[in-house]
């Protein structure tokens, strides 16, 4: 089946990002002193990077820290800019991970696991170096939504019924980042509807507070955010009629078995693989 086209939203703020920061420059550029400009530079440049990974999250994709200094990630925005199809931009990224690399984020995924979920790491791996890429991402997708589940009861023991685990993750975003570092809250009860729930997601990391003991946090938690609000997305089951599947890799589209066993591929499993270390590695340091 074919990929729908990625959603511009996040594309289009970024290329509006780009217009200010010309514009900004010259004006900097002109000013006596840069100091007395430092918030707005700072302001600025969070934002565009915001917006970038907004970019790379839309795709599906969440690199780890120590990953992204190995891949030239500016050439894969010029290809989001240039309408350079997502298959070939996964087929790019996903030549960057060597197989030892992903059993690497395995060991450091099972860190923070109970010894089941271990074993279900494991087998995801198993079944990924045996290319058997759809089953791989069923087992993923599971201990993604069970990472933030299980979070989520944590300091929930006796919660109101939360049937979603966008709205799992999202309570958990808030109740340890929320109100200190940002100025509204985080949309968990926003609908993924007409763009409301990536809108309100920008707004939310607009509002950063800046707290500099944030920063690696931070880092994970926007890049990880963006990818999971793709990942969570709502489905139009209509697509399946008319050949089309979801542009990045799609949590609804595995759980109720409307991919084709080939429409899976190793990028796909390599997303979740990332997703999944960059939430347990988030989440060991609430």
């Amino acid at each position: 089946m074919t990929k729908k086209p990625m959603n511009s939203l996040f594309l289009n703020y970024l290329l509006q990002s780009d217009i200010e920061i010309e514009a900004k420059v010259e004006k900097w550029e002109k000013e006596s002193n840069l100091r007395e400009n430092i918030d707005e530079i700072s302001e600025t440049v969070d934002e565009h990077l915001m917006f970038m990974m907004a970019c790379w999250g839309e795709i599906g994709w969440c690199l780890p820290k120590w990953k992204q200094e190995r891949v030239k990630r500016g050439n894969v925005l010029a290809d989001i800019k240039n309408g350079i199809s997502i298959n070939e931009i996964d087929d790019k990224l996903s030549d960057c991970f060597t197989e030892r690399e992903i059993e690497t984020l395995t060991i450091l995924i099972q860190r923070f696991l109970s010894n089941s979920e271990k074993n279900k790491v494991d087998l995801a791996f198993e079944l990924y170096l045996k290319h058997e890429y759809f089953a791989s991402a069923v087992l993923l997708a599971g201990l993604i939504d069970s990472a933030s589940i299980n979070q989520f009861m944590k300091t929930n023991p006796t919660p109101a019924n939360v049937s979603q685990c966008w709205q799992c993750y999202g309570k958990v975003i808030q109740a340890n980042f929320g109100g200190a570092y940002f100025g509204v809250d985080f949309p968990f009860k926003e609908s993924a509807k007409d763009d409301k729930r990536a809108k309100a997601t920008i707004d939310f990391f607009k509002s950063i507070k800046h707290e500099a003991c944030f920063d690696y946090k931070k880092e994970i938690l926007i890049s990880l955010s963006f990818a999971l609000l793709k990942f969570f997305d709502d489905s139009d089951w209509k697509d399946k009629k008319n050949g089309m599947i979801p542009s990045s890799i799609n949590r609804h589209w595995l759980a109720h078995n409307m991919y084709d066993y080939d429409d899976i591929t190793r990028a796909d499993c390599i997303k979740l693989f990332c997703m999944l270390y960059q939430m347990v590695e988030l989440y060991s340091m609430l």
